[in-house]
């Protein structure tokens, strides 16, 4: 059976973690542009990544409705477990082995 209090607390700390960070990279633009295309490039890849832990934020509040309701190990698409080493290594998986895209 899932430890559903454990993978809600690893969930909620690491939402906790990309929270901070995503507002760190909204933040560090705040400076005047120089006209530097370092800093250009720089801001470019702060965006791609606030975008990607936005994302994973996304899938971490869905994951936490799925313990909320507790479907929280099952595929999404199939409904079979997904799988305790799967879930280890990506807590926010909707989706078994199988349904993995």
């Amino acid at each position: 059976m899932t430890d559903l209090k454990h993978y809600n607390k690893v969930l909620t700390d690491r939402r906790s973690y990309l929270m901070d960070k995503s507002d760190q990279f909204e933040h560090s633009g705040d400076e005047p542009f120089d006209g530097n295309s370092e800093e250009v490039s720089n801001l470019n890849v702060l965006d791609d990544l606030d975008e990607m832990a936005q994302s994973e934020i996304r899938a971490i509040d869905a994951a936490l409705g799925r313990i909320k309701d507790c479907s929280f190990d099952d595929c999404v698409t199939c409904g079979d477990p997904i799988g305790a080493e799967r879930l280890k290594t990506l807590p926010h998986t909707p989706f078994c082995k199988a349904h993995a895209p």
